[in-house]
């Protein structure tokens, strides 16, 4: 278990025993994430060992956001907005790694999308939640904690778009194929 005083030096004081144990999971998971996460950015892409981070990655971060969403749960007035970030990491990255599963005309832009902005969103929520009490870290404002990792991220994903998809007509194959399980979805 988590001495109390550590989980007091990030501030948590006097955690409930489900508390400590969601947070135990969520740090474990969210170390997998980060790791496996830049594992799969730096491999080729290519079967083996890109894939196969990723996917650790993905079920690693789904992991965090279900125990992120019972920590907010437990402390809303302190967690609520890591919980969005949560979402919407969780949202894009699933968004990303279905397209990489179902593998539609154009699926590449979206699968490069929704797994880096994942990762993006990882790491604000662990800079804005943990950066006051970093070494270095405490020293900046605020604000970096929330804008940093877009700042560097952002253009990475925007050379690995360009780099690797031809993403406008990806985007425009996405839109079709949608619209088609749309009418396909409504019609049966």
């Amino acid at each position: 278990m988590i001495p109390t005083d550590a989980l007091g030096s990030l501030g948590v004081h006097n955690p409930s025993p489900i508390f400590t144990v969601l947070l135990v999971f969520h740090v474990l998971a969210g170390l997998t994430c980060v790791i496996t996460g830049a594992l799969a950015i730096l491999s080729k892409k290519r079967h083996g060992r890109h894939p196969r981070f990723g996917t650790i990655y993905y079920w690693s971060l789904s992991i965090v956001f279900v125990s992120s969403t019972g920590m907010a749960g437990i402390r809303w007035s302190h967690d609520a907005h890591l919980f969005v970030l949560g979402a919407i990491a969780f949202t894009v990255a699933s968004i990303g790694y279905s397209a990489r599963r179902i593998r539609w005309q154009g699926w590449t832009s979206i699968h490069i999308l929704g797994m880096s902005v994942s990762y993006i969103v990882l790491l604000t929520a662990f800079y804005v939640d943990n950066g006051p009490n970093l070494p270095v870290w405490k020293l900046l404002p605020t604000v970096a904690f929330w804008i940093g990792p877009s700042i560097i991220g952002l253009p990475l994903v925007a050379r690995a778009v360009l780099r690797h998809t031809h993403v406008l007509a990806d985007l425009r194959d996405t839109v079709r194929a949608a619209r088609t399980a749309l009418v396909v979805g409504a019609a049966g």
